[in-house]
């Protein structure tokens, strides 16, 4: 369990957020080219004066309640939130989702396009999403669009 606790991926992400929970710029940011320092060390103070959050899901919501004129003034935090969201503490969810893309891409499929195959892999990753979709209203959405489909494939009820 400490092996899997003690990753160097854990502790970026751990520092990561120190930064944005403390306010204190660290090494961890400067790694980062996304990140301009100088103007994050201005930003992040002001941020956490004006919204109060103890943790990075509280500062997500402060800044996604914010007006898009007031999310301008605050680019370098957003931009250390989008980083706190977007890298992965672990390589597991990434593992997985090879996993699925070697399931997802066989032989048989070897000729599909990029698009299609984003497409197909975005659908497995939510598939909880798609598992809730109403088959019937989108069979029924598809043809209905124009007449050709309707008789094509007939009422759908």
């Amino acid at each position: 369990m400490s092996s899997r606790l003690n990753q160097d991926g854990l502790h970026i992400y751990e520092q990561l957020e120190q930064c944005l929970l403390t306010g204190n710029i660290n090494d961890t940011c400067r790694q980062y080219p996304e990140i301009d320092v100088a103007i994050l060390s201005v930003q992040l103070p002001m941020f956490k004066l004006q919204f109060k959050y103890n943790s990075t899901d509280e500062a997500v919501n402060a800044l996604r309640s914010c007006v898009s004129e007031v999310r301008i003034l605050f680019s370098q935090v957003e931009t250390l939130i989008r980083l706190l969201l977007v890298v992965p503490a672990t390589s597991c969810e990434a593992e997985r989702s090879f996993s699925g893309l070697r399931r997802l891409k066989t032989w048989l499929r070897s000729t599909m396009t990029q698009e299609r195959l984003n497409s197909v892999a975005v659908c497995n990753v939510h598939r909880s999403y798609i598992d809730k979709i109403d088959l019937h209203a989108l069979a029924n959405d598809f043809i209905n669009v124009n007449e050709r489909r309707e008789q094509l494939f007939g009422k759908f009820e």
